[in-house]
């Protein structure tokens, strides 16, 4: 976890979070990303996420260490001041250039007590992300992806939504082209959060912070066919 830090100062922390752990500790984990960093920074006590991210992606992640400013940090989510790009590996050839998604989303629980989101235009909350195309394969295509909104799985639930879900999801995902893909050595939800901009909250600099896509998942591209 030290060695994802790609950005401290006495008030905020951008992690490039690895995949599989996560953000903080609960249904049946004991710790998490945010326990760790308190345990690492015990002079920093007030230690708070910002946002989250899925345990399964990875990528750039803020943390606020002055509780004092994580209003100001939660409100530039919430108004839209903050630009959140991913990169994510879809289902089949993706056709027509950039195109914006606006199916709003609804979360619920199955029986199994498991939270899922599926889309409900009536009694959804307002979601939009915006595709775009950055490489295409034989059956797969590599997207980036804008956020405007940060509902719950919104990304991989969106991607369904218009016939391209994302590798590896083993909740919304293609089960014949997840396995596709693990032949050709995906073993993870290939989900990447590239970059991260935001304003400083005492400084009010823009902050613009990113991570390359992690070598397990560039290699997964080094092997599709095209």
């Amino acid at each position: 976890i030290e060695g994802s830090i790609i950005h401290e100062d006495e008030d905020i922390m951008v992690l490039d979070k690895p995949a599989g752990l996560a953000v903080h500790g609960g249904s049946g984990l004991r710790f998490g990303l945010i326990e760790a960093l308190k345990e690492m920074r015990p002079g920093s006590p007030e230690i708070s996420l910002v946002h989250r991210l899925d345990r399964f992606t990875s990528g750039c992640l803020l943390v606020a260490k002055n509780r004092a400013l994580l209003p100001a940090l939660q409100d530039q989510f919430r108004t839209g001041r903050v630009e959140k790009q991913y990169l994510t590996l879809v289902r089949g050839r993706w056709q027509g250039g950039a195109r914006t998604v606006d199916l709003s989303l609804h979360k619920g629980r199955l029986q199994s007590g498991k939270r899922m989101v599926h889309v409900d235009e009536e009694e959804g909350k307002d979601a939009e992300s915006r595709f775009i195309p950055v490489d295409v394969f034989a059956e797969a295509s590599l997207m980036q992806v804008v956020l405007k909104t940060g509902r719950m799985h919104q990304i991989r639930v969106h991607a369904t939504g218009v016939g391209h879900p994302v590798a590896g999801d083993d909740k919304y995902g293609d089960p014949e082209f997840n396995r596709r893909m693990r032949e050709h050595g995906l073993k993870r939800l290939f989900l990447h959060a590239q970059s991260l901009s935001f304003y400083h909250p005492r400084t009010g600099r823009l902050m613009s912070l990113s991570t390359p896509l992690p070598e397990t998942l560039s290699q997964v591209l080094d092997h599709l066919p095209r």
